[in-house]
């Protein structure tokens, strides 16, 4: 529960439905926009590749921060690298300019088994210490302590599951637990006596920023919402004259304009709980925040489409927005931090890669080909055609569009070349029709296509945004997730489009049609980040699962499992450290097994060969590093 501060300057704003609503504070717009914020309050990742992603801050089935590659300055700004482990993230810079901390986060499997730990460096140096003993434990943001002499961490593990927030000193000693149940991301008063953060309660289903006193004097309620009408997302960042908490309240199925743009970035007064809008300009999601020194501006990352995560100058008081990066990589939502004298910063970039390979449908590894060599080969979107071809989503000149090739590596050609995010490709079996999710018509939806991209046609409408498709075996059906109010449900609807027929309605995401046309696969995601998600069957018709395995990890993006061409078994994504791997769960029950062996990269999206003969792989690397930012002003 959310504790009310009995000495706090005013009463917490319990924003009802009628205060403050559409003048101040957004409300959500039942169905309409991007599916998870960057963010997503409550969702902290405790495993292996899933913490990557994590930090990567990945929607859910929509093009998002995980297509980011690497950034540029657009003025005269220097950046350099101060981490090249590729597993670095979080990163943070003393206000004094002297130390940079940053993070590694747990991997559970064989290869790097309990590696969670903090690190310091000192500039210019390039030895880092370890502050911490490696365990298993995830991490979420950090921060240096007003004075450079300590640093304050989130972290989970067994003993807060939850989250809890620790403070060590920065050249090294024992830490020290100051709280409890607090989310991922937090900000430190100017003076470093208090934290503000989000904090979700499942019981009552509402989130609520707060401020919680470091000296465990009781908290104060800055204002609280119903999770089904306002999610909190970015991070609060505490301005330096402690009078404002910048934050961001995304509406996270609103959409404000056809490219699905919704978040912006709100002010609370402190003392009078008042809230407002601190600029006019929206971005399709935001994740760190922080004031510049002087107060006269903020440093925002952001994402839009086709630029992905971008770092942005947002002054103040007068809203006006510049970015300061560009180009075709991108920056993390958890590291970011301003020198006491604005002469430096502190961010996360990420720079990844993704190429097409072919194995054997038995999954073995050792004859494993690589087909093409691009950075985005299949990442989104990969299917196999009746002729022997693969259709895949490529990136060319920063847009997403359709291309093919053979399955020997040979005649790869565009299908598509346009302005829309075109992704998440199926076909169905004869080949005559492609089906896949696009923005072409505002938000997202299921479109229809001839077998060389032409004449597009839209298949669902509405509110809902819809993704995820699959065909069915007779062609005549598509199979697609449901995103409304907050909520994924399993839907079909007529090759031909017209109304479509619910399948579930239960949470239930990423479906995808059994071989004979008789059951439908889909992911229920689980209830928690410690838990695994199941994978359900259910019968073509719709209802309740006849079949759960309870296998699947926690993924920020759940790929379909996909049936075997015999019908008897079901393919899904499981994590190992940074390394994916594809395992099999008999129909017939009993535990699954391991079906791909690899040892290095991460497993992106698959398919099978329309013969099923072949798994059709996008395996990559995502690579996240601490870099440091000079001449920004």
């Amino acid at each position: 529960a959310v504790r009310e501060s009995s000495h706090a300057g005013a009463a917490p704003a319990q924003f009802p439905h009628a205060s403050l609503a559409a003048a101040q504070l957004p409300q959500r717009r039942r169905g309409k926009g991007l599916a998870s914020p960057l963010l997503a309050v409550g969702l902290v990742v405790v495993g292996g590749g899933a913490a990557l992603m994590a930090w990567q801050g990945l929607f859910r089935g929509v093009p998002q921060a995980d297509e980011r590659r690497a950034f540029v300055a657009t003025r005269e700004m220097t950046i350099t690298r101060v981490t090249n482990s590729g597993k670095s993230g979080a990163g943070t810079i003393s206000p004094d300019g002297k130390l940079i901390a940053y993070v590694q986060n747990y991997s559970p499997g064989k290869h790097e088994a309990g590696t969670g730990s903090l690190y310091v460096r000192q500039i210019g140096a390039n030895h880092e210490a370890q502050l911490l003993e490696p365990g298993e434990r995830i991490f979420g943001g950090t921060a240096f302590s007003p004075d450079s002499t300590h640093i304050y961490y989130t972290v989970f593990d067994k003993r807060d599951p939850k989250g809890a927030l620790y403070r060590i000193p920065a050249l090294g000693g024992p830490p020290t637990r100051l709280l409890g149940d607090i989310i991922s991301m937090f900000s430190l008063s100017p003076d470093g006596s208090r934290v503000a953060f989000y904090r979700y309660d499942p019981a009552r289903k509402q989130l609520s920023l707060t401020i919680a006193p470091l000296d465990g004097s009781p908290e104060q309620t800055l204002l609280t919402r119903p999770y089904n009408d306002v999610a909190f997302t970015g991070i609060p960042a505490w301005s330096p004259d402690g009078r404002m908490i910048a934050f961001v309240p995304d509406p996270s199925v609103t959409k404000h304009s056809d490219n699905g743009e919704s978040e912006t970035i709100y002010g609370i007064d402190i003392a009078s709980g008042a809230v407002k809008p601190l600029t006019d300009e929206r971005w399709a999601g935001i994740g760190n925040i922080a004031w510049m020194p002087d107060g006269r501006g903020l440093v925002v990352i952001a994402f839009r489409p086709r630029i992905g995560n971008q770092l942005y100058h947002l002054s103040y008081p007068e809203g006006t927005v510049r970015r300061m990066t560009s180009g075709v990589q991108g920056l993390g939502n958890y590291g970011l931090a301003i020198t006491s004298d604005s002469s430096a910063m502190v961010a996360d970039s990420y720079e990844s890669s993704a190429q097409l390979w072919i194995v054997g449908a038995d999954g073995g590894t050792n004859q494993a080909i690589r087909l093409t060599t691009g950075n985005y080969d299949g990442r989104r979107g990969v299917a196999g055609l009746p002729d022997g071809r693969i259709v895949y989503v490529a990136r060319e000149g920063g847009e997403d569009d359709f291309w093919t090739i053979k399955e020997d590596g040979t005649e790869p050609k565009p299908l598509t070349a346009d302005s829309f995010l075109d992704r998440e490709i199926a076909a169905t079996p004869d080949g005559r029709y492609l089906v896949f999710t696009s923005d072409r018509a505002g938000g997202s939806h299921i479109f229809r296509a001839e077998s060389d991209g032409s004449r597009p046609q839209q298949l669902t409408f509405g509110e809902a945004q819809t993704n995820m498709p699959d065909c069915s075996p007779d062609g005549q059906w598509v199979v697609y997730a449901s995103l409304l109010n907050e909520k994924t449900t399993a839907w079909k609807v007529s090759i031909d489009g017209g109304t479509p027929v619910q399948l579930t309605d239960y949470e239930c995401v990423a479906p995808s049609f059994s071989p004979d046309g008789r059951f439908v696969s889909c992911i229920i995601p689980s209830e928690s980040v410690a838990k695994k998600g199941s994978i359900a069957v259910i019968p073509a018709e719709g209802g309740a699962p006849v079949k759960l395995f309870n296998v699947v990890p926690f993924f920020w993006s759940y790929l379909s499992a996909r049936w075997t061409p015999d019908g008897q078994a079901l393919i899904f994504r499981d994590s190992e450290t940074y390394v994916n791997n594809l395992w099999k769960q008999p129909l017939a029950g009993g535990p699954p097994g391991q079906l791909t062996n690899f040892k290095t990269e991460i497993i992106f999206n698959y398919a099978f060969s329309r013969d099923g003969r072949r798994l059709i792989l996008s395996r990559g690397q995502t690579h996240s590093n601490v870099v440091l930012l000079k001449d920004f002003r």
